[in-house]
């Protein structure tokens, strides 16, 4: 064999050497310290239910006023955007052919019914036959419904507000002629919201009317409005799997307007005994959230599934089980297997 052979030969044996003496004597090392970590066992809670949506704000009334007959306008009664109270007087139409016919059946009214009476009396004497003062009873009948009609007429002349609330722009002037059914201003509610939203399938079984819910909107931060739902649809959207619910909302301070969108939080109740443990525990993957547990002084990760989240803590679906110990903090320290023990 030539010198330079062995002398190679030599080489690699002495590289093998210091590798072997390295892994030898650094793996006891490295397993002889455990990695000083703080844990907390799984806990078992009653937490709220609550589920997260995203909403718009609709009026809980709003009306198109429009005139039930034709006719022209005469007089308009509000100016644009003003409050209104129930039955405030908005607009009038020309009513004077309406009027006339109210004073002539008021008249034929009046004539009547002095008419029946003196033939009451004289029917008392026997001095007319009863056919005579049934007669004039419907007399008297007919021109009682003949005023009422013509009062109805002329009450149909003047379009007032039907609830509280703001009117909108007034879509004529006076001297127009308007048809029947033609919109001539809208009125709002804006003291009583509604909130529109959906919510997952899932949660059919939770809902519940009156159930509270908590309105938040980026226009206006820190801030909190409370309503109950008044509505849950029967039927489920086939399309997305989702059931439609609306929540009434007041305001009384109008702060809040109709059209806005609005963060939606509502409490469904209450889910007993759920696994729970801190917020920091948790470890993000590519996969999804895992966590480190201790066994038998040895760190060991495990995926989990999220549920709902507390102030600190986050509910465990699945992948612990009460009284686990989880590493709460050091888990940059640590990886599969290692030695760990608790913080004292």
């Amino acid at each position: 064999m030539s010198r330079k052979k062995i002398f190679m030969m030599l080489g690699v044996l002495i590289i093998f050497g210091i590798c072997w003496m390295k892994l030898h004597h650094a793996k006891p090392s490295i397993l002889s310290e455990a990695v000083v970590v703080e844990i907390e066992k799984v806990k078992q809670a009653n937490i709220p239910v609550t589920v997260h949506a995203i909403g718009s704000l609709v009026a809980a009334k709003n009306v198109q006023l429009a005139p039930e007959t034709a006719g022209q306008v005469e007089k308009v009664l509000f100016q644009d955007g003003m409050f209104v109270k129930q039955g405030t007087p908005l607009i009038q139409l020309n009513s004077a052919e309406y009027q006339a016919k109210l004073d002539s059946a008021e008249a034929s009214l009046m004539l009547s019914e002095t008419t029946y009476n003196r033939m009451a009396k004289l029917a008392n004497k026997e001095i007319i036959s009863r056919q005579d003062l049934t007669k004039a009873l419907a007399d008297f009948k007919e021109s009682k419904a003949a005023a009422q009609e013509s009062r109805a007429m002329l009450d149909k002349m003047r379009l007032v507000a039907p609830f509280d609330g703001v009117v909108g722009k007034s879509l004529v002037n006076p001297g127009d002629h308007v048809s029947a059914g033609q919109a001539l201003v809208s009125l709002t509610d804006t003291h009583h919201l509604h909130v529109e939203y959906t919510i997952p399938e899932s949660y059919v079984a939770l809902l519940k009317l009156g159930q509270a819910i908590t309105v938040t909107a980026s226009t206006f931060p820190g801030k909190n409005f409370v309503g109950h739902v008044a509505y849950i649809a029967p039927t489920i959207n086939t399309q997305d799997r989702t059931i439609s619910l609306y929540a009434e909302v007041p305001n009384d301070d109008q702060v809040l307007v109709s059209g806005l969108f609005v963060n939606i939080e509502q409490a469904l109740g209450e889910q007993s005994n759920a696994l729970l443990i801190p917020e920091k525990s948790l470890i993000a993957t590519i996969d999804g959230q895992q966590v480190y547990t201790v066994v038998d002084g040895k760190a060991h990760s495990v995926a989990v599934t999220l549920g709902q989240r507390t102030a600190q803590s986050v509910q465990i679906l699945q992948g612990l089980q009460a009284n686990d110990v989880v590493v709460t903090a050091g888990q940059e320290k640590i990886r599969e297997g290692v030695s760990v023990k608790a913080k004292v």
